[in-house]
This record gives structure tokens, sequence and C-alpha cells, in this order.
């Protein structure tokens, strides 16, 4: 005699496993607009440095951070007051440029992580 399907248990769902360790679309996007303010922040912070011409020394020249700039005066305190102003002169150029380099996407981490929180923030999340 055949059971009818009626009669027999329903199978019980098995609960996802990777549900405890994913994480919500809207959680991810703000662990991704918070790393990228704070990347971008830390980019803008830390001081830009330069390796010397001089082969037989190995040491760094710091020229300041994006916020402040170059510094002629500390670069060439660094440099242990050359006597070519030209060397000073080349020094202060690759300063700019690497400050420069790091400017662009320094600052676009930084305002894409702040504008994307301003969003996290202002907008409404859906509610089942």
């Amino acid at each position: 005699m055949p059971v009818q399907a009626s009669l027999l248990p329903a199978p019980i769902e098995q609960a996802d496993p990777l549900a405890k360790v994913t994480l919500a679309p809207r959680t991810f996007a703000a662990v991704l607009f918070l790393a990228a303010l704070v990347v971008g922040l830390v980019l803008v912070l830390i001081p830009v440095r330069v390796s010397t011409l001089d082969t037989t020394k190995t040491t760094k020249v710091s020229c300041g951070n994006i916020l402040g700039g170059v510094e002629t005066p500390q670069v060439a305190s660094a440099l242990g007051q050359p006597t070519d102003e030209m060397v000073l002169a080349q020094y202060v150029h690759m300063c700019e440029d690497s400050t420069n380099a790091r400017t662009y996407p320094a600052w676009g981490l930084f305002f894409a992580g702040l504008a994307g929180c301003a969003w996290l923030v202002t907008v409404r999340r859906k509610t089942a």
C-alpha cells in the first residue's frame, strides 16, 4: 500500500554555514567605505620620502606630507646643506613630483570613503 505524500514528514532545511561568516551587502559597503576613508587619510598624512642620488649612501630625504607640501629648508637640512643649488633644486623637484603622484589617489580614496559614509548615513535601509 503506497504512503501518501501528505503523511511524510517535511524535509528539514539545513542552515547555510556561510551565513554566519558573510556580511550583508550594506555592511560590506560600509567596510569598504571606511577602509577607503582610512587609507586615504593615512596616505595624506604619511610623509613622502625620496632616495638620494648618491649611490654610496642609502639615505632617504623626507619631503613632508601632502597637506604641508615640500619644504625646501627641510630638504636642504636632510641633504646636509648642499653647496650646489642645482642639487637642491633637483631634490625639491623630485619631492614635488612624488607628492603630486600621491595626491590624486589619496584624496580620491578619502573623498570616496567620505561620500560613501555619508550615503550610508542618509539613505534608509529597506525594510523587509
